[in-house]
């Protein structure tokens, strides 16, 4: 099997050995399974990442609405944002 160094803080540590004891492994073993765990997890969620990252492409993409009269536009959401509070305290 390869091997290789990981520097890891000094406060990762502590976690590390108690996460490993948890599981009954050693904090190498403990690193590598959680590893291919993560790997393993990045590969299964990578068509669903894809498809999100697809919708908001699209959505980016438009339509728009071109807002020719701020005012007017700042007043219908305040009519709205209004409307809606009343409603709220009536319920």
């Amino acid at each position: 099997m390869p091997e290789f160094t990981i520097h890891l803080p000094e406060t990762l540590v502590p976690l590390l050995n108690r996460k490993a004891k948890e599981n009954n492994e050693s904090p190498e073993s403990y690193l590598a399974s959680f590893v291919a765990v993560s790997l393993e997890d990045e590969q299964e969620a990578e068509p669903a990442r894809q498809q999100l990252e697809d919708i908001l492409e699209e959505r980016d993409k438009g339509p728009f609405i071109t807002i020719t009269d701020m005012n007017a536009y700042r007043e219908e959401i305040r009519a709205k944002v209004m409307k809606r509070v009343q409603q709220l305290r009536h319920a």
